[in-house]
């Protein structure tokens, strides 16, 4: 959470920290939920600063355990903010604080599509991020061409990419429909062929969700599998963050082979030589 400049809230959170007993924190927590709620109702007077601040203070009663029935407008709102610092403030809060089935959400499908669907690589991770966090069905009817648009394209970033495979993932188990499987069986096969392990591995957890629901439809995915499983067996090309003391990425090869439990016997004998190699 971010302090910098921000003298109120650094206060609160050692006025919190200095308490003596619980008692002592709930006075200080619902006196300042009262200066938070009536600075709410005068939100002409606030300026970007201010409402940040506030909902900071709001995310940080929620994590101490207490409710916090209002502001909810106010941190959605802050989603739409030109500016990064209002902008992160808004998402986070939005997704500690709201559930998919929550009414303000629909206020802000549109500002998350168009930072999605925008050039600016922070908003979109932390569009996808919060998507990814709060799910729904109505974010993935909504949102989820937008999101395996990212995925396969070629021009954004790793990071990118790897957040729109784990936000595919959690629209498709809210909604499987919104992954279309004559659409999607090529693309996947492509996605495994990605030398990107971070993508990689996010894919497969992508992959793993498709073929327990459907192996048949994706067959040509198996072959692939198993050249991955190569690739780490043999220590091919692994950056050194991706080794867990001297195994090349173990949580890509255990995700692999729980994609593989979902085909029956492999007939091919080069893929079943290979395989065994392995």
């Amino acid at each position: 959470m971010a302090l910098s400049g921000m003298r109120g809230l650094s206060v609160f959170i050692s006025d919190i920290r200095n308490c003596q007993n619980k008692e002592q924190e709930r006075l200080r927590v619902d006196k300042e939920l009262g200066n938070v709620r009536t600075r709410f109702k005068n939100e002409k007077g606030l300026n970007p600063y201010e409402k940040k601040k506030y909902v900071w203070k709001m995310l940080y009663i929620y994590m101490l355990g207490y409710d916090v029935d209002f502001g909810h407008m106010e941190a959605v709102s802050l989603i739409s903010a030109p500016k990064y610092p209002e902008k992160q403030v808004g998402y986070i809060v939005t997704s500690c604080l709201l559930n998919e089935n929550h009414d303000f959400l629909r206020l802000a499908i549109n500002t998350v599509r168009n930072d999605i669907i925008g050039r600016n690589e922070t908003f979109q991770c932390l569009a996808l991020t919060m998507v990814g966090n709060i799910g729904g069905r109505e974010f993935a009817e909504s949102l989820a061409p937008d999101v395996q648009k990212l995925l396969i394209s070629s021009s954004c970033r790793p990071l990118v990419r790897k957040k729109a495979a784990l936000c595919l993932l959690r629209l498709y188990r809210k909604n499987p429909d919104v992954v279309n499987v004559d659409g999607w069986v090529d693309r996947m096969a492509q996605l495994l062929d990605e030398r990107d392990l971070g993508v990689l591995t996010s894919s497969m957890s992508l992959l793993v969700a498709l073929v327990s629901n459907n192996h048949e439809a994706y067959w040509t995915c198996l072959p692939k599998c198993v050249k991955i499983l190569e690739r780490l067996a043999r220590n091919q090309d692994i950056p050194q963050e991706y080794t867990y003391y001297g195994i090349p990425s173990p949580w890509l090869q255990v995700k692999t082979m729980r994609a593989l439990q979902y085909f029956p016997i492999i007939e091919d004998p080069n893929t079943r030589r290979s395989l065994f190699e392995v």
